[in-house]
């Protein structure tokens, strides 16, 4: 059986890591849309999120683009591990975000694979 991993893209502009993920022995679901990452997550079991972490000033009643998403894991896919990857300048935001869920690991851009690769295994 193939453990199932949720690659969630939100802003791009970095390295589609799709073919680490399955070289890893994942199956892997990449999702560009919040909404639609959440409905596989409600849908799916997830051995592993690998979620990019943005944050936008706009939010008025969340810190950023991945809470929906994190709250949906942690209801259907409690155990599984959680990579963030992020922008240095947005570190504030997420310690807000880290304080109310659980992270495996945060790698910040640019993302080393070797690091990436340790994580998610």
């Amino acid at each position: 059986m193939s453990s199932n991993l949720l690659f969630f893209v939100d802003e791009g502009g970095f390295e589609d890591y799709t073919a680490l993920f399955i070289e890893q022995g994942f199956s892997v679901d990449l999702e560009y849309s919040q909404r639609k990452a959440s409905k596989l997550a409600q849908k799916n079991t997830y051995q592993v999120l690998v979620a990019e972490f943005s944050h936008n000033p706009e939010f008025r009643d969340r810190v950023s683009n991945i809470e929906s998403l994190l709250a949906t894991l942690e209801g259907n896919s409690p155990e599984a591990k959680i990579i963030i990857l992020y922008d240095e300048i947005n570190q504030p935001q997420l310690d807000q975000l880290k304080a109310r869920y659980r992270m495996d690991a945060t790698l910040t851009f640019p993302i080393k694979q070797d690091l990436l690769r340790q994580s998610i295994i």
